[in-house]
């Protein structure tokens, strides 16, 4: 038995019933390997896809209660942390976005001005 079969077990050391799984898929909760599995069982197992659309049918209404609510800002940091992802930095404006560029370019017309002028 390897650690994914021991991850499949139930408390009671048996693997778990049909129902329980096809619940744990809608709600979500397998991991990639094991909701790839529970695909193809939907895929060739009928009587196991009736089971996963009763259970998508039990939890539509509570879906459908949920509404939707916006993350505050604030709590994007964590959340990134809390997943492993890398900290977001704000991405450095572009070169005709900066001030310096803009204040060098106006001084580079300005001498080219002033070449002209006294140039003739």
């Amino acid at each position: 038995m390897n650690v994914r079969d021991l991850h499949d077990l139930q408390d009671d050391g048996e693997p778990p019933n049909a129902d329980i799984l096809a619940g744990e898929y809608v709600l979500g909760v397998l991991d990639a390997a094991q909701r790839a599995e529970v695909e193809r069982r939907i895929a060739s197992d009928p009587g196991f896809a009736r089971l996963v659309a009763q259970w998508e049918n039990r939890l539509a209404p509570l879906l459908e209660s949920l509404g939707t609510e916006a993350v505050p800002a604030h709590l994007w940091p964590r959340i990134r942390t809390s997943l492993g992802w890398p900290a977001a930095t704000a991405a450095s404006p572009r070169v005709w976005q900066r001030t310096g560029f803009w204040q060098g370019m106006t001084a580079l017309a300005a001498a080219l001005a002033l070449v002209a002028v006294f140039s003739r």
